[in-house]
């Protein structure tokens, strides 16, 4: 079991280092990352692959056709071992945590665990608005206080119990804002066990 992260990315080429930056520095090295270009009209692939270099755990997608968030993660995520845990991490964001895939990892030991989420920092104010949200089978998430900010994780197998009209609107296109909560809420929905862990890993 190993955590990916799946990035998607649109002109993020002055965060592209520090985002990779920030995967490397992790102490556990059982990770992968899938940085996908949606079509930037900046030096996103450029420095996606210079920065990236010659590590073979990242694999660099430049799109052909406009995707938006939701569609290039769930896209990439059907395409991982169902075995593997699965990260969100936006292309202007890092991890500030280098024990992030430990903690990960270690939360996920728990074979009704299903999902998992930490807190984070804006890099402006510190504000931190995710929080646990409660066990009970009688709390749906879709009814509760949106908690599940930012790092959002989840096995990979969940991904394929999920229909795709699910992150279509009534049009049938896919979402293309609030796209964490449209790929989030269902999977949070399927999850015996919610996990948050209390400690800064996103920025």
């Amino acid at each position: 079991m190993k955590v990916v992260f799946i990035v998607p990315m649109f002109n993020a080429a002055p965060h592209v280092k520090e985002l990779i930056e920030s995967l490397q520095e992790q102490t556990n090295p059982n990770w992968e990352a899938v940085l996908i270009d949606d079509m930037s009209d900046d030096d996103t692939i450029f420095m996606t692959n210079h920065c990236s270099g010659n590590d073979e755990r990242i694999s660099v997608i430049a799109n052909k056709e406009k995707k938006w968030a939701l569609k290039n993660v769930v896209e990439n995520a059907k395409n991982q071992n169902i075995e593997n845990i699965i990260a969100v991490l936006d292309g202007d964001d890092s991890l500030c945590n280098k024990n992030t895939v430990s903690l990960i990892l270690n939360a996920y030991k728990d074979d009704d665990v299903g999902t998992v989420w930490t807190g984070h920092k804006w890099d402006i104010n510190n504000i931190n608005i995710s929080k646990e949200l409660p066990h009970s089978p009688a709390v749906n998430p879709y009814e509760y206080p949106w908690v599940t900010s930012h790092l959002k994780t989840f096995r990979a197998r969940f991904i394929h119990e999920i229909h795709d009209d699910n992150f279509k609107d009534m049009s049938g296109d896919w979402f293309k804002r609030g796209y964490d909560q449209a790929l989030y809420l269902p999977l949070l929905y399927l999850s015996k066990k919610r996990l948050y862990i209390d400690e800064v890993c996103y920025l």
